[in-house]
């Protein structure tokens, strides 16, 4: 009787680079955050502890490490973004998908700081935070639930409202009644009457305190 084979796990060596991999990016993410475009090389092995030939054993240049702070930083974005209960109403969806969004800023500003950098370092950044809107957008529409789709000026309209109220929340100027103006808005400019806005940003509200249990 033959033994089932079993593939061998991750090597020490190959654990260890690993390690040493998410030590620069969580550096580089708090640099990035601190420093926006004056990151550098130097800030980045000083603050994960590290020699700069260690760098250069994981990162071509500078450039190429802030292309892994994007996938990782962009991606943990669309993770907040993208909800997978496609069986939702596409309003409530987008609700709580942008109060996820607002969420993430105020519990975690050192992400959202690194977020809107990026945005602001490359146009290709920004055009993958949109997709998922784009997303929403566009099913709503086909829905009916929404007067307008993903057409450049609700993109631009919507894209403006969301990022600068991450900025305002990360900035620390934003009231306690914001994050909500900021959904029941959001819906008005999709065409979703006031009374049904309200109704829909408390249903987001009570959605997200169900998922974070």
């Amino acid at each position: 009787m033959s033994v089932p084979r079993t593939e061998p796990g991750p090597t020490r060596g190959y654990k260890k680079r690993e390690r040493t991999r998410h030590q620069l990016i969580a550096a580089g993410v708090a640099v990035l955050a601190e420093k926006g475009e004056a990151l550098t090389i130097s800030d980045v092995v000083a603050r994960a502890g590290v020699s700069n030939g260690t760098f250069y054993n994981y990162f071509s240049d500078r450039d190429e490490l802030i292309d892994a702070l994007a996938a990782n930083s962009l991606m943990a974005w669309g993770a907040q973004s993208a909800l997978r209960t496609t069986a939702w109403d596409p309003a409530r969806r987008f609700a709580f998908a942008t109060l996820r969004v607002l969420n993430c800023a105020q519990d975690d500003p050192t992400w959202a700081r690194v977020v809107l950098r990026l945005l602001d370092h490359r146009r290709s950044y920004s055009r993958e935070v949109i997709r998922y809107l784009r997303e929403d957008l566009t099913s709503g529409f086909d829905a009916g639930r929404f007067e307008y789709g993903a057409d450049p000026v609700t993109l631009d309209a919507l894209s403006g409202l969301i990022l600068m109220s991450v900025r305002r929340i990360v900035r620390g100027d934003a009231r306690s009644e914001h994050v909500e103006g900021v959904l029941e808005r959001a819906l008005a400019i999709l065409g979703v009457a006031k009374d049904e806005a309200r109704s829909l940003t408390t249903q987001a509200f009570a959605d997200q305190n169900r998922n974070s249990h």
